[in-house]
């Protein structure tokens, strides 16, 4: 099975449920890049609007406290 992420290998894991309990939760890893895939997470990406391309944290250029002046060609 290869990663949906990065296509690295994918193995199985069982994990307690993270509220205390003690269910196991079968998961699939990423050896390569720790993804993780569960049924919650998987059900929660199919049930999101937006593709995971534009989920990310659009990216500005810092705002510099005293811009540069034009540079200006004087003769003198």
């Amino acid at each position: 099975m290869a990663c949906s992420r990065c296509g690295g290998l994918i193995v199985k894991e069982s994990v307690y449920d993270m509220e205390g309990s003690s269910q196991l939760v079968l998961m699939d890893r990423c050896l390569q890049c720790g993804n993780i895939e569960d049924p919650v997470s998987a059900r929660n990406r199919a049930q999101s609007p937006l593709p995971p391309s534009q989920k990310a944290k659009i990216r500005r250029a810092p705002e510099h406290p005293n811009p540069p002046f034009p540079l200006e060609l004087t003769e003198g």
